[in-house]
């Protein structure tokens, strides 16, 4: 650390990227101070102009040598929010060159890309950890009651996630979608291929919650909203049934099935069913209702580089009116708590809870789940 006591953080990836929050988060930590932005040499060009745009926007310096910017000693830490597509050479590299990774989720294209990031960081010893819910103050409530013992043996979990965004009933009726084994590609400016994006979440809290890792996947996949989804050949909705180890049986269910089929950003639920008892956990249960005499939720104007409504950026221009009806009653700022624990964990020399080991089977789970929806088949790990 710098004389001044504080983590040194370079940012790769900016607008439209999750970088436009992490950056954020990462100064509201006082133990922390954001360096520069910087990216690839060879980076695409409209990435390179989306990083210096941020990067100006922060009144940062932006690097254009990854390798120049890895190389300064006042870099302790990297937030990577490159394209999925590149985040296991880039991974690779800022573990090489010593410095502690933030991961963006998920953390690779591939479950190759993810064991490459895992053996960096092995040889070279950083901390690391991807971005999930675990550190929510609702996840951790699900935890202690698992912990507690109050179901008995746990014999089958359930989680939900769904995000409350775009506009649906978009998408052609009637064709069949046949799902690819492999990802070629994740980003498009229209869409992504949702299973993996929201689904990472819900797998790698099933992860966290059991402790225990999957040996058998079966996955379906199919464009059921949006015209966006069907257009980039991408699912905007996905199932996975798990057979996790000690017999545990896990299901999933994530995607995005539009602005106006939720109340508030979108269904998180864990169910856990035990031996003795049942108990349903959901993320939006404390809260408050409001009937007023105010216009009723409008869907905002799909912004011609966001219709999906995934960046802050965007849709801050495009002035959309905040859904009202359902308001959180809590008392902590999760988001802050997720970007404190990986400041715990470095600070403290221990591993994260979502470090890069644990996330791969995250990834390694779902790519599984593709290969499974594309030949009907179940997928067993070695």
């Amino acid at each position: 650390m710098e004389k001044n006591g504080k983590y040194g953080v370079l940012l790769l990836g900016g607008h439209r990227t999750h970088q436009e929050n992490y950056a954020e988060l990462f100064a509201n930590d006082s133990r922390c101070e954001l360096i520069a932005f910087a990216d690839e040499q060879n980076a695409p060009a409209e990435r390179t102009k989306l990083a210096q745009s941020l990067a100006k926007e922060r009144q940062l310096p932006f690097i254009p040598n990854l390798d120049e910017a890895l190389a300064r000693e006042d870099v302790h830490i990297v937030s990577l929010c490159t394209e999925v597509e590149r985040r296991g050479r880039v991974g690779v590299k800022c573990a090489e060159a010593g410095k502690h990774v933030y991961l963006d989720k998920p953390m690779a294209l591939n479950a190759d890309d993810a064991q490459q990031i895992v053996d960096a960081v092995a040889r070279s010893g950083v901390r690391t950890q991807m971005f999930s819910n675990i550190h929510s103050s609702w996840a951790r409530t699900v935890k202690q009651a698992l912990d507690s013992g109050h179901i008995g043996e746990l014999q089958a979990i359930h989680c939900d996630v769904m995000f409350a965004k775009g506009h649906p009933g978009t998408a052609p009726v009637g064709q069949k979608r046949n799902q690819k084994p492999t990802l070629e590609k994740y980003s498009f400016i229209e869409a992504k291929p949702e299973m993996f994006d929201i689904g990472v979440y819900a797998v790698s809290m099933v992860n966290w919650l059991t402790g225990k890792r999957v040996q058998q996947v079966y996955g379906g996949t199919g464009n059921y909203f949006f015209k966006e989804h069907h257009g980039c050949d991408l699912e905007d909705f996905g199932a996975l049934v798990l057979s996790i180890e000690n017999g545990v049986t896990g299901t999933i269910a994530a995607g995005r099935f539009g602005w106006q089929s939720h109340a508030q950003g979108g269904v998180r639920k864990v169910h856990l069913v035990g031996s003795d008892a049942t108990l349903t956990f959901d993320a939006s249960s404390n809260r408050l209702e409001v009937f007023a005499a105010e216009p009723a939720f409008e869907p905002p104007t799909p912004h011609p580089l966001d219709p999906m409504g995934m960046w802050s950026s965007t849709q801050s221009e495009i002035k959309g009116r905040p859904k009202q009806h359902w308001i959180d009653v809590v008392s902590e700022n999760d988001g802050q708590r997720e970007f404190s624990a990986f400041i715990d964990c470095i600070e403290n020399g221990v591993e994260s809870e979502m470090n890069a080991e644990f996330a791969a089977h995250s990834v390694e789970v779902i790519c599984a789940g593709y290969r499974s929806a594309a030949s009907g088949d179940i997928m067993t790990f070695p």
